[in-house]
């Protein structure tokens, strides 16, 4: 399956303009937390900003006042990420993040939820999409958008990498493999009991290897769209007009690459909460749509219902990975039919939803088909990586809960090859990297 997607990713490189400018992961001196003063480090990195909760948030802080969400999230009583830039700042000052004296690319490993996966951070030069270096698959929303800017503006640094993946060469591989045979940088346990590791590359050699396996490659933004967006936006805002073609600070945008091939990472759903919208609505939009609705006394019925109306062909023999079907509880997909289905909640009672398909990607039909014809707007949807977080939404305001069935990774990156963008928050590729490992000031340019 991976094979098939990187046709499909090199096919699109061959309708490139001549002006196509190389990928580039530079090197960079990398902020660190310092365990002499922070104690553990365990206990000061996180989830990324988007998957947090209240409770994971609260614990995080418990364990330890320097962990990173204090510097991603920001709160609503300070000034838009002002205090968040003051805090950044005596942390360095009290040896609680240092810069790394040289230069550096970053091989980094974690492993959560029983899976390893290897990757190099570093500068990511940025390009516009119709270079087809750095591809794009999901819209974005201008709210976080605007948030991320702001972060990154106000505290000039970029604290949270985006997760970007390619299909790297046999010398890359090699090249990497052999790294890691070596005595790590640093290594530690994570609160959630993730293993992290990570390994410092500043040989010239070396670095001038991976800048040259790394040149024509062509990647895939599997999470961080709005951070890349940000990324985009800062460039276009702060960049000296006169500095020669990647050679501002802002031409740059921290990354983690990850080779698809070796370390294959999974797509997860991203699950949709609608405020203000009762069952009695959806019945009602329903019967008006020509739409099947159909009610079921408890959850597993409904998800039992759904497997049943959708194809015979299970997940793991398709172009699916292990892990594709979280929280959904189906091994089929409800696609493929003619149909798209929904298993709906409330909060107390539950309900299966099928509507014309006229997408591939479930969450495209949800979009673009179903919450147009139910005239939602924007400010109505929450998105949550977890059925029960989303759950928990209906407990405070009335509203529905609707689980999506994540599209296959073959069909991400398709559709990223043919410049095809998918609705925002299609796909949430597991497991994520923690935030607070290797972090940018741009102050140390």
């Amino acid at each position: 399956m991976v094979n098939e997607a990187r046709t499909d990713v090199e096919i699109g490189t061959e309708v490139l303009s001549a002006n196509r400018r190389p990928f580039v992961l530079a090197p960079f001196r990398g902020l660190r937390f310092n365990p002499e003063t922070v104690g553990d480090l365990g206990t000061v990195i996180s989830p990324p900003y988007d998957v947090l909760d209240a409770e994971i948030v609260r614990d995080l802080e418990a364990a330890n006042r320097r962990n990173i969400v204090r510097l991603i999230l920001s709160r609503r009583f300070e000034r838009p990420y002002l205090a968040v830039r003051k805090r950044l700042r005596s942390w360095r000052e009290k040896g609680y993040l240092r810069a790394d004296d040289v230069p550096a690319l970053y091989l980094y490993q974690y492993t959560a939820d029983n899976v390893t996966v290897r990757g190099l951070i570093g500068l990511a030069a940025l390009r516009g999409e119709s270079e087809r270096v750095i591809l794009p698959h999901e819209d974005v929303m201008p709210g976080p958008v605007d948030d991320r800017t702001v972060l990154m503006r106000t505290t000039e640094s970029n604290l949270e990498p985006i997760l970007l993946v390619h299909q790297g060469s046999a010398a890359l591989h090699t090249l990497l493999e052999q790294i890691a045979q070596e005595r790590p940088l640093t290594e530690f346990s994570a609160l959630d009991t993730s293993q992290h590791r990570v390994w410092s590359i500043t040989d010239t050699a070396c670095l001038g290897l991976v800048s040259a396996e790394l040149a024509n490659t062509q990647a895939l933004i599997a999470d961080g769209h709005h951070r890349y967006a940000a990324y985009l936006n800062l460039q276009k805002e702060l960049r000296d007009p006169t500095a020669a073609p990647d050679g501002s600070p802002w031409d740059y945008g921290l990354a983690l690459l990850v080779d698809q091939h070796d370390y294959p990472l999974t797509v997860g759903p991203i699950h949709r909460s609608v405020g203000a919208l009762t069952f009695s609505d959806v019945q009602e939009l329903c019967i008006e749509r020509g739409d099947e609705f159909a009610t079921f006394p408890d959850r597993e019925a409904a998800f039992a219902a759904q497997a049943a109306n959708s194809t015979e062909t299970p997940l793991s023999a398709g172009n699916a990975h292990p892990g594709d079907t979280a929280d959904l509880g189906s091994t089929g997909h409800p696609g493929d039919t003619g149909k798209a289905s929904f298993v709906l909640s409330d909060g107390r009672s539950w309900a299966l939803l099928s509507t014309p398909r006229t997408h591939q990607v479930d969450a495209a039909v949800l979009h673009e088909n179903v919450f147009e014809a139910w005239q939602i707007a924007e400010e109505q949807v929450g998105y949550h990586h977890s059925l029960d977080q989303a759950l928990h939404t209906t407990a405070r305001q009335p509203g529905i809960v609707i689980a999506v069935h994540p599209p296959t990774v073959q069909q991400v990156m398709a559709a990223a090859a043919r410049g095809v963008r998918m609705p925002r928050k299609s796909t949430s590729f597991a497991p994520k990297p923690r935030m607070g490992v290797v972090m940018r000031d741009l102050r140390d340019s």
